[in-house]
């Protein structure tokens, strides 16, 4: 895998981040809806269903950024080595 097809997968796994936030938060709070039909206060059902979209957005974030802070030590081992720089090494005075 050439290096900067690496370091573009990195950055584009970082500008995902807010959008994989936002459709986690989504599919919690639809998730929060579905359970708080069963509810007769409003109050409840609007608690029920934030509380949700909170703990999917943020279990979400926490679990995508732990991989992405693992992503470049995973891309590495797939990367081409870097050329050998001998133009700039002493030579030996043996």
């Amino acid at each position: 895998m050439p290096r900067w097809l690496a370091h573009a997968l990195v950055v584009v796994g970082w500008l995902l981040t807010p959008v994989l936030a936002w459709g986690a938060s989504r599919f919690g709070v639809w998730l929060g809806a579905l359970i708080a039909v069963g509810f007769k206060s409003p109050v409840a059902m609007l608690a029920v269903a934030i509380g949700c979209a909170f703990a999917a957005g943020l279990t979400t974030l926490w679990v995508w950024v732990r991989f992405m802070r693992r992503l470049p030590h995973r891309l590495s081992h797939h990367m081409a080595a870097l050329p050998a720089d001998d133009a700039g090494a002493v030579p030996d005075s043996r």
